[in-house]
């Protein structure tokens, strides 16, 4: 049996029994944030209509760098009642991720495009929430995304569009 002491002496004898992460988010940060509220008075018009809100969510990689990455998420929210626009919201939330040199090629980028802005989009999601809320209407909280299935149908469309071309 080991004692919590133990093992604080085998960790301080050398970095050789400390476990080597693959990746690891270094940093998470708002790269850019917009929020227009144009027509805010039209809740307190005669006839208020429910908002119509779309919502779009990219995910982007970009490599800083030998064993860096920058993973960012790109939110579009437009609420519009009728012809007109409630509020916008642009958000570019972004994520310093670091990849060790045993990471595998090929899990590569399925954990830049999928398991990062998986961990990174509660953030998201909080920010959009509290801006919405800021800005005078009920908080608006963002659906979950399934970000492997974003994935997969990209890699699936790659495959095909050289088959459709041939």
């Amino acid at each position: 049996m080991t004692s919590a002491a133990d093992n604080q002496g085998g960790e301080a004898q050398g970095t050789n029994n400390r476990v080597q992460y693959p990746y690891y988010i270094q940093d998470q940060y708002i790269k850019d944030l917009t929020f227009e509220n144009p027509n805010f008075l039209l809740k307190y018009s005669n006839a208020p209509k429910e908002p119509e809100v779309a919502v779009n969510v990219e995910s982007m990689v970009g490599k800083l760098g030998e064993e860096n990455y920058e993973v960012t998420l790109k939110v579009s929210v437009n609420a519009k009642s009728g012809d007109e626009i409630l509020f916008v919201v642009e958000l570019l939330y972004a994520a310093l991720v670091v990849v060790g040199k045993d990471l595998g090629q090929e899990v590569l980028e399925p954990v830049l495009m999928v398991h990062c802005p998986f961990l990174m989009f509660p953030f998201v999601r909080e920010i959009v929430s509290r801006l919405t809320q800021s800005g005078g209407y009920p908080p608006l909280m963002l659906e979950p995304i399934d970000f492997a299935s974003i994935y997969m149908e990209k890699q699936r469309s790659k495959t095909e569009a050289p088959q459709m071309n041939g």
